[in-house]
């Protein structure tokens, strides 16, 4: 037992002497640890106010210019690929196939141009003129809607000079996207609003005592679910494939699934007919076009196009 106790002594003491020894250099050592840390302190300011002072001298100065030039090449670079996508997005411009006046007699004249928008997504509203003779007709407006072709006119224009030429004018050009969060699927939107069908076209002269008058008849089926206010339709009279007349006769409504027969007189100078085509002309985004069904009380929800 007297041995075990001086064991636990003998321990003791050596754990005091490792603990004394520790204590004693520590004492012996803190001024020169503390101006170590001092020191170390000292050269990393150093070292951070340096590269400062680098990075300011090189920005500024020595590299300056090359990092200019990155910056504008950057900039360049944004602009030429936002304009890239800008056009991408853009709408093009109307395609004009042709600009035509016919003399139709007594010092008048009908300007004829047939224009199409090759947009998908795209819908256009402008105003249009013909000039001649350093005059210009009265200015009309139009709706092309996408993809849309049709002619546009001016008709018995008088002229106490002979006009010889014509030029398309168009103004106030005001472009719209189409809003697919209101109508969905355009194609599928146009295509349950734009079926209307002609059929049995013909075209004759008849002569009466003091003149020859042309008759153009038509019938017009509407196969929409929907009835529209004052359709347009241009009709154009062709020998061959080119356009030699052209007129246009607005009906006071057509009903959902209504057929029309549909007559209209051409004076003046007629010219030899081969053909017949007419052409629609509605604006369907426009919600007053649309006719409200019988019965139905407040607002319909067929015209909510907008």
């Amino acid at each position: 037992m007297a041995e075990d106790q001086s064991r636990l002594l003998l321990e003791e003491e050596k754990e005091f002497k490792r603990t004394y020894k520790l204590s004693l250099w520590w004492v012996q050592q803190r001024a020169t640890i503390i101006k170590i840390g001092y020191g170390l302190f000292i050269i990393f300011d150093a070292i951070l106010i340096i590269f400062v002072l680098w990075t300011f001298l090189d920005t500024y100065a020595l590299s300056y210019g090359k990092e200019l030039q990155a910056v504008q090449n950057v900039v360049r670079q944004g602009v030429s690929d936002l304009r890239s996508y800008t056009i991408a997005r853009s709408a093009s411009e109307l395609n004009q196939e042709e600009v035509k006046l016919f003399s139709i007699g007594d010092s008048r004249y009908d300007f004829y141009a047939m224009l199409s928008n090759e947009n998908s997504d795209w819908w256009v509203e402008f105003d249009y003129s013909f000039s001649y003779e350093d005059k210009e007709t009265p200015k009309q407006h139009v709706v092309f809607l996408p993809n849309e072709r049709k002619p546009i006119a001016s008709l018995a224009i008088s002229s106490t000079a002979s006009v010889r030429s014509t030029e398309l004018l168009i103004t106030n050009v005001l472009w719209h996207r189409v809003d697919h969060h209101q109508i969905g699927d355009y194609e599928t939107w146009f295509a349950k609003r734009s079926a209307i069908e002609f059929s049995n076209t013909s075209f004759q002269k008849e002569t009466t005592d003091t003149k020859t008058v042309g008759l153009t008849n038509f019938t017009v089926h509407n196969k929409t679910a929907y009835s529209y206010f004052n359709p347009t339709f241009y009709v154009l009279l062709k020998q061959g494939s080119s356009v030699v007349g052209v007129s246009r006769v607005t009906l006071a409504s057509l009903e959902s699934l209504e057929q029309k027969e549909v007559s209209l007189k051409w004076f003046g100078t007629l010219p030899a007919v081969t053909t017949i085509e007419v052409m629609t002309d509605i604006n369907l985004f426009n919600p007053k076009v649309y006719k409200q069904e019988k019965g139905v009380f407040g607002d319909d929800v067929r015209t909510r196009i907008e």
